[in-house]
Formats: structure tokens, C-alpha cells, sequence
């Protein structure tokens, strides 16, 4: 006769936590799309610098402990829009500070002084 097999407890499936995201990621990724379509009336797009320092200050704390939060792609997509935003901030501001400049010198130029 054959003898039974011994019982083990059965273990539940583990499955892995889900990780809150961490709440500057999502800061960085909402002020980062504002910003970027924010061109458009120019003044969100001053929200771009804003958006690079939650983005950095979020991933620098997500590598830091990466047991509590997740989110590092939201924050990395974040600090790519806040940089874009930034970069046509600078554009647009060179250009407005040059088209400035030349009028002011094409006025005093053409005035006779």
C-alpha cells in the first residue's frame, strides 16, 4: 500500500506592492505639460524651471529609497517637458530682448541724433 504524501500549508501567491508614486512626479509631470502648452500665452511657459526642480527633487528621492516610491518615469517625463518649456522660454526671450534692441537702435539711428 502506498503511503500518503505528507501536507505542507499551501502559501499564498505573492504578489508584488505596488508602489505609491511619489507626489512631486506627478507635480513635475502636470506643471511640465502646462508649461509646454503654456507657449502658446507665454507666461505658463515660466513654469518650465519649476517643473525641472520637482522633477530632480522627486527622482533624487525616488533612487533614494526606491522601496517606498515609484513614479521615476513620471518624473523623468516631467524634467524632460520642464527642460523643453525652458528652452523655448530662453528663445523666446533672446529673441524679444534682440527685437527690442534693434528697435530701439533702428529709432534712434533713423531720428538724426
Amino acid at each position: 500500500m502506498t503511503e500518503p504524501l505528507p501536507r505542507y500549508p499551501v502559501q499564498p501567491e505573492q504578489r508584488p506592492v505596488a508602489l505609491r508614486h511619489h507626489p512631486r512626479a506627478t507635480a513635475a509631470l502636470a506643471v511640465g505639460i502646462v508649461s509646454l502648452v503654456g507657449v502658446i500665452i507665454v507666461l505658463p511657459t515660466a513654469l518650465g524651471p519649476l517643473a525641472v526642480y520637482l522633477a530632480a527633487s522627486a527622482r533624487r528621492e525616488i533612487d533614494a529609497d526606491p522601496g517606498r516610491w515609484g513614479g521615476r518615469s513620471q518624473a523623468t517625463a516631467g524634467l524632460t517637458l520642464g527642460i523643453i518649456s525652458t528652452s523655448l522660454l530662453l528663445i523666446l526671450t533672446l529673441t524679444l530682448g534682440i527685437s527690442a534692441l534693434g528697435l530701439v537702435l533702428v529709432t534712434h539711428v533713423s531720428s538724426g541724433y
